[in-house]
């Protein structure tokens, strides 16, 4: 069922099973909406809101959103390969079992957002606010995270054999809990993961 939207505001909203494939949304605001099952293939967004939305069964693939948020949404069993972010928020959002491979993620401020699980093998995100993220068990292997900023992150399990870590702000409950053969490091860094492992570094005298 496609559905034309004229409004810029839309709140307690039923769009399960709605094909909004490859419409344009600009400046719209969604609260508490439900998307499940709806078709938002090649979705364009631009200052788009969406709060609190759920995305269950949603097909998002090839998607475009740049300066959007999605702020406490719910993604489950999503498909967003192919889709691209640019300068979007996703704080407090939970991704469960959603396929996200390719991905292009840019910019974006992903604080606080649930990513357990998340097969997220090989992409870029350099740069990224993952502050406080839940990324246990997820696999970032290969993963380009230089500069991003995992402060906080709950990092169990997590998969960063052979990531690029270099410049990014991390503290030592990732370096214990995650698994790291291979991944690169800077010397401070490496410092920190001697640290945290109980080693004494002794800088050699060589007077």
């Amino acid at each position: 069922m496609a559905l034309q939207l004229t409004e810029k505001r839309y709140e307690g909203e039923d769009f399960a099973d709605v094909d909004f494939a490859g419409d344009v949304w600009e400046d719209i605001q969604f609260i508490d909406c439900d998307f499940s099952d709806a078709s938002l293939v090649n979705l364009q967004t631009k200052r788009a809101s969406f709060d609190r939305c759920r995305f269950i069964g949603s097909e998002l693939y090839g998607g475009q959103h740049q300066s959007s948020s999605f702020l406490s949404c719910t993604f489950e069993r999503a498909a967003l390969h192919g889709a691209s972010f640019n300068g979007c928020r996703f704080t407090g959002s939970t991704f469960t079992d959603c396929r996200m491979l390719p991905l292009t993620i840019r910019d974006c401020d992903l604080t606080l957002v649930s990513l357990a699980g998340a097969k997220l093998a090989g992409i870029d995100l350099s740069g990224l606010r993952m502050r406080e993220a839940n990324l246990v068990a997820a696999n970032m292997s290969g993963c380009d995270l230089r500069r991003a900023d995992l402060t906080g992150a709950r990092a169990q399990r997590l998969d960063l054999r052979g990531a690029d870590l270099r410049g990014a702000r991390v503290d030592a409950a990732l370096w214990v809990g995650a698994v790291l053969t291979g991944a690169l490091v800077d010397v401070e860094q490496a410092m920190l993961f001697a640290a945290s492992h109980g080693l004494v570094l002794e800088v050699a005298d060589d007077a």
